[in-house]
């Protein structure tokens, strides 16, 4: 049990880094051209494995704990995110953006959760209840919201059929 449990989490670290890697080159490179198409299909798959997996690590607190809801939320982002690329609908592109970017947030956000429970210096701050560890996911919002505005203005006359 402890080798199939080793398995899925190293699995998890593995497809979360990737997916770091990969949506951030996705989300800051160019778009459009074959490399956003090639890195964001890795992403999605990648996200896909690291939010299955996330579903079944229980280790930290021995149950189902808030991440867990965090992990089907990001399914259920993804997958029309994905999906409207390939119908073309009439709002495909702001769809695909708004999945993508909040797809990506819940990302760094579980990486910020990920920091504040791995690393020692930065674990007293959940223990006490500090404010740092909100602030820092409030930050990591605010980004995240002009992010998305900012792509939504960029490409409001893209991909819309008429």
């Amino acid at each position: 049990m402890e080798i199939l449990n080793q398995t899925i989490s190293w699995t998890h670290t593995i497809s979360a880094t990737l997916s770091l890697v990969f949506g951030t080159i996705v989300v800051f490179g160019s778009k459009g051209d074959l490399r956003h198409k090639k890195l964001g299909l890795w992403y999605f798959y990648a996200m896909l494995i690291n939010n299955l997996t996330a579903l079944v690590i229980i280790n930290a607190f021995g149950k189902w704990f808030f991440p867990h809801y965090l992990a089907i939320a990001c399914l259920i982002v993804i997958i029309p995110g994905i999906t409207a690329i390939k119908f073309k609908h009439k709002y495909w592109l702001k769809i695909h953006i708004i999945s993508m970017v909040i797809s990506y947030y819940l990302l760094i956000g579980g990486a910020i959760n990920e920091a504040f429970l791995h690393i020692p210096k930065l674990r007293p701050f959940i223990n006490n209840n500090d404010p740092i560890f909100g602030i820092t996911h409030m930050v990591a919002q605010i980004l995240f919201i002009g992010l998305l505005i900012y792509f939504l203005r960029k490409y409001r006359k893209f991909g819309v059929n008429k």
